[in-house]
């Protein structure tokens, strides 16, 4: 398999952020036509949790800019988000569900349950979030 060039989108979050996201996420697919039905949507799923995480609580309601980038590599999905936005309080060791009547708070958990890894490091240039899918052939 050729080694593609990663898809990227270098936005300021707003109103039309998740279109964008969504937007660059079927033209990396257009281009990675080996990638099995159920990781597009597990792929799908956490980019839509953590995109829109990133847009509610890194921008709080302000424009930041944010970059994704999204790489095939040999069985699996490699995607990153970068913004500048407000440091994260997030705890991926141990995410967790919560109850079914509650009406918040299900996006990370989600995004750790169909991603083989999912990652945040915050450092003097913003946020950095990595998902990695899981693998297959």
């Amino acid at each position: 398999m050729n080694q593609l060039a990663p898809v990227v989108l270098e936005t300021v979050t707003g109103p039309d952020t998740i279109d964008a996201v969504q937007r660059c996420l079927d033209d990396f697919w257009s281009l990675c036509g080996n990638v099995p039905e159920d990781i597009r949507t597990q792929v799908a799923t956490a980019v839509a949790e953590v995109s829109a995480n990133i847009i509610e609580h890194a921008a709080r309601g302000a424009s930041v800019p944010m970059r994704m980038e999204l790489q095939l590599l040999p069985g699996e999905v490699h995607v990153s988000f970068h913004d500048q936005g407000v440091p994260a309080d997030v705890d991926l060791a141990n995410p967790v569900m919560p109850s079914e009547f509650a009406q918040r708070g299900r996006g990370l958990a989600l995004a750790a349950a169909v991603m083989n890894r999912i990652s945040y490091v915050r450092d003097d240039t913003g946020n950095h979030w990595t998902l990695v899918s899981k693998r297959f052939n």
